[in-house]
């Protein structure tokens, strides 16, 4: 069976898909910009080459060519035409009296098809002001509308660790965080401790969630009687690092424990009798 290549490539859009491409002629190498098919003509990145089995490539969107200096060109004139795109169209979209919230903006490289991002509070008919925009560019036009998270994906930043917003930089496919991970964590804070700059939980309670779990679960839980020494106390705390947890005693006392050296109250009455 004849091997194929199939090409890992980053496209360079708004979005940073990445994805299997297969070329019908030409050499490509890490590195080497090139021009794909993805829903039309992108400028993208090869990341690697791969040897696929028959047939695969026919599977896969087309890399077309190596990126010319005149594609290079026309990609960086687009990023700069999406800004007047933008102003632009918040004018149509005033005269149509929507709830839209205008995110970013984008062509192909062949300037056939644009796509603007946008949030809204709800559901828009965008039908008429779809009709605007296509009359105003004279190009095929998307309107697509995303939550807050893909909001703060696309646009970045910084959050409250001080590092580029992980949504960004690395984690293309964020889902929602629920609350029970923050309680699961014992991270009982104010609601805006833990919110990232998109509005929602950050994604990096989900990260060590699992890992939180397994570790309390070996724990007495909160508000369980205890015996340490020659002490007894409530369990109000716990410290997965320390593997310790911190007992209020009958004296008021706050004292720190060391997991391996506690013993359930109960037990302990029984071994004292």
């Amino acid at each position: 069976m004849a091997e194929e290549k199939v090409f890992l490539v980053r496209v360079l859009n708004l979005e940073r898909d990445s994805g299997y491409f297969h070329a019908q002629s030409g050499t490509f190498a890490p590195g080497d910009r090139c021009i794909i098919d993805h829903s039309g003509l992108h400028m993208g990145i090869v990341m690697g080459v791969l040897a696929a089995g028959e047939g695969i490539g026919e599977q896969l969107e087309q890399l077309i060519r190596k990126a010319t200096a005149s594609d290079v060109d026309a990609y960086a004139h687009n990023q700069a035409e999406a800004e007047r795109v933008l102003a632009s169209t918040r004018e149509v979209i005033t005269s149509h009296d929507l709830p839209m919230h205008l995110v970013a903006a984008e062509y192909t490289i062949d300037r056939a098809h644009l796509r603007i991002y946008f949030t809204a509070p709800h559901r828009v008919d965008f039908r008429a002001l779809l009709r605007d925009l296509a009359g105003r560019f004279g190009v095929r036009i998307e309107l697509r509308q995303m939550g807050a998270r893909d909001e703060a994906k696309l646009k970045g930043g910084i959050g409250r660790c001080g590092r580029v917003l992980c949504c960004h930089q690395f984690l293309h496919d964020p889902t929602p965080v629920p609350m029970e991970f923050a309680y699961d964590q014992e991270l009982f804070v104010p609601p805006e401790r833990i919110t990232g700059v998109c509005g929602r939980l950050m994604c990096c309670l989900a990260y060590e969630h699992n890992a939180y779990k397994a570790e309390l679960a070996q724990m007495p839980k909160l508000g369980t009687w205890v015996s340490y020494k020659d002490k007894r106390g409530k369990v109000i705390a716990h410290n997965i690092f320390r593997r310790t947890v911190t007992l209020l005693t009958g004296d008021h006392d706050r004292v720190e424990a060391d997991l391996a050296q506690i013993k359930p109250a109960s037990a302990a009455r029984s071994q004292k009798d």
